[in-house]
């Protein structure tokens, strides 16, 4: 008997997030060259989509809008990806200064529909707020990741999907593995999955160890993944690892699996964007 006939594998790397430092490792790109010469080496190792966040000169995390520019301009000059920038920013912010790189109209944005306690501490996202986001997003033509901690995030999103304020197909992101919040286990992930509704595309973060049993449960299953140094430091125990080598595992694990790795524009095409 052939094997099941997924679609094709939408792989996403996320380079660098809020936390980590190149005192963690030296392979984190936190300035705006950094990222788009790392971006470079992901496209060209399989990645179709690059999430990013900004850092400042001391390498916190920021909400710096000519960071984002300046990253979105190199990586459309010198790579075909699907560029996604994060609205996630834990510390206080005023909503348009976490949504005001939408007027950059990148091709996609993170869209976090829920309040979640992260390690260091807890991060609101007030639903008049995500509301307001989804319809800026509607207003510039960026596609909304739903960044889904938990189960009741998925049904925030299909909420806003039914309203309106997010265009077919809806793109669930289920992130896992984060202490503090949901643990990756296969059954909540299967759980999650079958909460979505018919013709939803979906995708799995799995934060540290959990990130290689996730990538591979989600090639399995016919959804697509994360991985990146956002939220994986490591390769194997006690080996960094670099973001295009992530993405190359996983390029190896779609071979093996019998899963096509998605070109950016077929994944445009998948997730129906209309920037590019």
């Amino acid at each position: 008997m052939p094997p099941r006939q997924h679609p094709k594998l939408i792989i996403t790397v996320a380079p660098v997030g809020s936390y980590a430092t190149t005192a963690d490792t030296p392979h984190i790109p936190v300035t705006p060259d950094a990222l788009i010469e790392d971006g470079i080496k992901c496209w060209e190792a399989g990645a179709s989509i690059l999430h990013y966040h900004a850092r400042d000169k001391d390498q916190k995390p920021c909400l710096d809008y000519d960071f984002f520019a300046r990253v979105l301009e190199g990586l459309r000059k010198h790579t075909r990806l699907i560029v996604q920038i994060s609205t996630g920013f834990r510390s206080p912010a005023h909503r348009d200064d976490r949504i005001r790189a939408v007027d950059l109209r990148p091709d996609m944005m993170s869209l976090n529909v829920g309040s979640v306690n992260l390690p260091k501490g807890p991060y609101p996202n007030d639903p008049a707020d995500v509301e307001y986001y989804a319809g800026k997003m509607i207003e510039y033509g960026v596609k909304p990741e739903i960044e889904c901690f938990d189960l009741s995030h998925i049904y925030a999103g299909i909420g806003l999907w039914k309203r309106g304020l997010i265009k077919d197909p809806p793109f669930f992101d289920m992130v896992m593995n984060i202490r503090t919040a949901l643990p990756y286990h296969p059954r909540h992930l299967v759980h999650m999955v079958d909460t979505i509704p018919e013709g939803a595309l979906w995708s799995v973060i799995g934060v540290g160890p959990a990130q290689l049993p996730a990538t591979t449960m989600g090639i399995i299953m016919g959804g697509n993944c994360r991985v990146g140094l956002e939220d994986n430091l490591f390769y194997r125990y006690n080996e960094l690892a670099t973001n295009a080598q992530l993405v190359e595992r996983v390029v190896r694990l779609a071979g093996e699996l019998q899963r096509e790795v998605a070109t950016p524009d077929e994944a445009r095409a998948m997730l129906r964007i209309e920037n590019s």
